[in-house]
C-alpha cells in the first residue's frame, strides 16, 4: 500500500461554516513517491509536468486501486489423477487404452507409448487356437508392421525373458493389439510356437511344422480377420478386454515416475 504524509482526512463541503460532508481518503505525496507511482503505470513523462502534480498522482492511484478491486479472485483448483491411473512401486500405472471404433478388434493406447514404457499383459480363459498380438507400424503409412510379442494359452512365443508378460517399449511409435485365431483340426499337433517378425498390420504369419500347417487353414483364418472385441472396461489401472469366444485380456501401461 502506498503511504503519504496523511492517510485519512476529513472531506468538507464548500461554503460557509465548512460543514463535514463525509469521510474520504486523501494523500499528500512526496515528489519521489509520485514519480514512482506514475512511471509504474506507464503514463508518459510529460504528464508529470502537470501544474497540479499531487492531484494528478492521486488520480493515477485511484485508477490503479479501482482496477485491482475489479480483478476476479479465482477459486482453488484441486488437481486429481484420472480414475484410470495410479502410482505404485515407482511407476505410474494406467489403463488408458481404447478399442478402435471402426475396427472393433483392435486395441491401442489412448496416450501413445513412450520409450521405456512397460506394457503388462495378463490373459485368462484363452483357447488353444488363439494368439494375442502386440504389433507396431514399421512404415510411415503402416502398410508394413513389426510384431513385438505373441502370446497363446501357454505363454509368450519364443521369449526367454524372466517376465514374459511385460514388454519394454523400445521407442515411440504406433502400437496396437489384437487377437488371431487359427483353428486346427483335431489339435493333436499343438499350437504354433513361432511367427514372422514382419508382416502387414493385423496379419500373423505363424511358424510351425508341416503337420500343423496340414491341419490348419492359415489363409482362411487370416482372411477372416482378428477376433472381435465384445466389451471393454477400465478396472482401476487395468484395461479389461473381452473377446468373442470368452477370452479376457488385462493390459496396463507402466511408466517410471522418475
Amino acid at each position: 500500500m502506498i503511504v503519504g504524509r496523511r492517510s485519512l482526512l476529513r472531506v468538507f463541503a464548500p461554503g460557509n461554516g465548512a460543514r463535514p460532508a463525509g469521510w474520504g481518503f486523501g494523500y499528500h505525496l512526496s515528489d519521489q513517491l509520485c514519480d514512482s507511482l506514475v512511471f509504474s503505470t506507464g503514463f508518459p513523462y510529460y504528464a508529470m509536468m502537470a501544474p497540479s502534480r499531487t492531484r494528478f498522482c492521486l488520480a493515477v492511484f485511484a485508477l490503479v486501486a479501482v482496477q485491482a478491486a475489479a480483478q476476479t479472485t479465482l477459486p482453488d483448483v484441486v488437481v486429481k489423477a484420472p480414475p484410470w491411473e495410479t502410482e505404485h512401486g515407482g511407476y505410474k500405472i494406467s489403463s488408458n487404452f481404447q478399442v478402435d471404433t471402426h475396427m472393433s478388434a483392435v486395441v491401442y493406447p489412448a496416450e501413445p507409448f513412450e520409450k521405456d514404457d512397460i506394457l503388462s499383459v495378463s490373459l485368462s480363459h484363452m483357447h488353444d487356437d488363439e494368439y494375442f498380438v502386440l504389433q507396431e507400424c514399421s512404415s510411415q503409412d503402416c502398410t508394413q508392421a513389426h510384431i513385438l510379442r505373441v502370446w497363446n494359452a501357454y505363454g509368450a512365443l519364443g521369449v526367454t525373458v524372466q517376465n514374459e508378460n511385460r514388454v519394454w517399449i523400445p521407442h515411440e511409435g504406433k502400437f496396437f493389439m489384437w487377437m488371431q485365431r487359427f483353428p486346427m483340426r483335431g489339435f493333436s499337433t499343438g499350437p504354433f510356437t513361432g511367427f514372422k517378425a514382419f508382416s502387414p498390420p493385423m496379419v500373423l504369419e505363424p511358424i510351425g511344422t508341416s503337420e500343423q500347417f496340414h491341419v490348419t487353414d492359415v489363409v482362411a483364418s487370416q482372411e477372416a480377420g482378428p477376433v472381435k472385441v465384445v466389451s471393454s472396461d477400465h478396472d482401476g489401472a487395468s484395461f479389461v478386454i473381452r473377446f468373442a469366444g470368452g477370452t479376457s485380456v488385462l493390459v496396463k501401461r507402466m511408466r517410471a515416475l522418475n
